[in-house]
């Protein structure tokens, strides 16, 4: 094969792994394949990485102290209009007040007039939006504070966690509603209003996330969420902690509310039933408030991670399991082991430093998989090749002397157990030291594999082996071969290279190359061993080649020419 060939060949080689690499990616990647693992990382990350907090944030807890001291949940709305008064005497910058005011009151229109009345005097008090069955199985329908408490409230944002398949809540939609997104998050509804001046998404700035395709029509009765963002936890108990009841009695240090964004909810565990997160396994889950807090946290710290979209997601991930392809095809073996692991790694790295710096999560478990397996393809090809090096003659590409050993014991074997004939053929070059006397052996060399390339492609069936014997003598072993179809074979084999006509002036036969061949056939009741075969194909070949060669001549002493 000619260098300009071989590159040929390496270039289609490396096109079509290219091809089906990127194609196994694509094939993972759309069918989300590897999440659960991707998953199991992120988490793993995520557990390990110390998320700050802002010292701005304070929870105001309605917990089981508070549920002693004031009584059963829920509580007259007078008791947090008197709340909110006192976050806005202590000074408190804005205030989440994550509690479902869908009705007025029974029999307490005075406690709605004043909560009423505490919202607009607040200011940048914000209530949630919830979505819910209108009746048992029925559809969904978003539930909003009553007027009153709608028209006085600074802002209004939904309270929805967006639950992953394994139970886990890992991220929200920063944007969110029944039929299009229309309601923000409550962190974000809190920094939208005055109280949030200062932080990444004051005014018109763009909102972070993974955005929802524009052509996706959604229905008005499902949830669609957009903005979607992954929250970085912080560990538990990050967030300072105030008890309802005792703030609402006075019994707390003003300056640890003075400039706060203070998040009111429930952390009572027969009220809330918490959230599980990558984090859950620290203990155990955690509040809503609190995952509210930390959602906040990531907005106010311009922290939200957000996956990489999907075009970008593909197109990394392809040209990393490439990358391998585009090494030097002299490259050693051992060597180009070491760049595929070192890509793999490179692909790793990338995920832990877009995360930990740019804040953005990057799924590599479909190219590391993709790397694996090219890896493992690659390791049993060259273990393939390197048996098949180790079994075949340098110059001719036959099997080599050692292969035919082997297989002619094994045919053998076979031949007796099944009954059936075996045949050998032995093939001389004639006068071949002649014809490396007179052109040298460089030109004798290619002779050898014009030759065997002849021998081999009469040889062609699954079992027959073709093979170099030593010197200028090759082989065929013709399983299930009687001796008149050997014959037949042989006597091809001696025309078509006959037909090659390469020049040969010290033949003394004809001017070109020609063979002899011997042949003999096993018989499994007369013949004890392969040594009976080579010695009858051998002598087979001495006849021949005393009765004047280019020829091919059986055992039994038939001769064909």
């Amino acid at each position: 094969m000619t260098a300009r060939a071989r590159r040929l060949r390496d270039l289609l080689v490396r096109t079509a792994a290219g091809a089906l690499s990127a194609l196994c990616v694509a094939g993972l990647l759309a069918g989300d394949v590897t999440w659960r693992v991707d998953t199991w990382l992120y988490d793993a990350l995520i557990l390990h990485r110390e998320q700050p907090v802002d010292e701005r944030i304070v929870i105001v807890a309605i917990d089981e102290h508070s549920l002693s001291a004031l009584g059963r949940w829920p509580w007259p709305r007078g008791l947090h209009a008197d709340l909110l008064e006192r976050l806005r005497q202590a000074g408190a910058r804005g205030v989440v007040l994550n509690a479902v005011f869908a009705e007025p009151a029974r029999d307490d229109a005075a406690g709605d007039a004043r909560l009423a009345a505490a919202l607009a005097a607040g200011g940048d008090v914000v209530l949630p939006v919830i979505a819910e069955p209108s009746e048992p199985g029925g559809l969904p329908i978003e539930v909003l504070p009553m007027p009153a408490l709608t028209a006085a409230a600074a802002g209004l944002g939904h309270v929805d966690a967006d639950i992953d398949r394994d139970g886990v809540a890992r991220q929200t939609g920063l944007m969110a509603g029944l039929g299009d997104p229309h309601w923000p998050a409550l962190a974000l509804a809190l920094l939208r209003t005055p109280a949030g001046a200062g932080t990444p998404l004051d005014g018109d700035a763009r909102l972070p996330g993974l955005t929802a395709p524009a052509h996706v029509q959604a229905s008005p009765y499902q949830w669609t969420r957009d903005h979607r963002v992954l929250i970085p936890y912080a560990r538990r108990g990050a967030f300072p902690r105030l008890s309802y009841a005792d703030v609402l009695a006075g019994e707390f240090d003003p300056d640890a509310l003075r400039g706060r964004w203070v998040l009111v909810g429930t952390t009572a565990a027969g009220i809330d039933h918490g959230l599980l997160t990558p984090r859950s396994r620290e203990g155990r889950s955690l509040s809503s408030i609190e995952y509210h807090a930390n959602l906040l946290n990531a907005l106010a710290r311009g922290e939200t991670i957000s996956a990489l979209p999907a075009p970008r997601q593909w197109a990394l991930s392809i040209l990393l399991v490439l990358l391998p392809l585009f090494s030097p095809r002299d490259l050693p073996p051992r060597r180009r082991g070491w760049l595929i692991a070192a890509t793999a790694a490179a692909t790793l790295l990338a995920t832990v430093l877009l995360l930990h710096f740019a804040h953005i999560w990057f799924p590599p478990t479909p190219t590391l998989a993709v790397l694996a397996a090219g890896a493992l393809a690659w390791t049993l090809w060259r273990l393939r090749r390197s048996q098949q090096l180790a079994h075949s003659d340098a110059l001719t590409l036959l099997a080599n002397r050692r292969l035919f050993d082997l297989a002619l014991e094994r045919e053998v074997r076979a031949a007796r157990r099944s009954r059936q004939p075996l045949s050998l053929l032995i093939v001389d070059v004639d006068n071949f030291k002649h014809y490396n006397d007179r052109y040298g052996h460089r030109a004798g060399d290619g002779v050898l594999r014009r030759v065997a390339i002849a021998i081999g492609a009469q040889a062609r069936r699954p079992r027959d082996l073709a093979a170099r014997y030593g010197g200028d003598e090759m082989t065929a072993i013709l399983p299930d071969t009687d001796a008149a179809a050997a014959l037949e074979i042989a006597e091809a084999m001696v025309r078509d290279v006959r037909a090659l006509r390469i020049p040969h002036e010290e033949s003394g036969i004809a001017p070109w190359v020609t063979l002899t061949i011997g042949v003999a056939t096993f018989s499994p009741e007369r013949d004890r061993n392969d040594t009976d075969l080579l010695e009858r194909a051998d002598a087979a070949l001495y006849e021949a080649k005393r009765e004047g060669r280019d020829r091919a001549r059986g055992a039994s002493g038939a001769a064909a020419g």
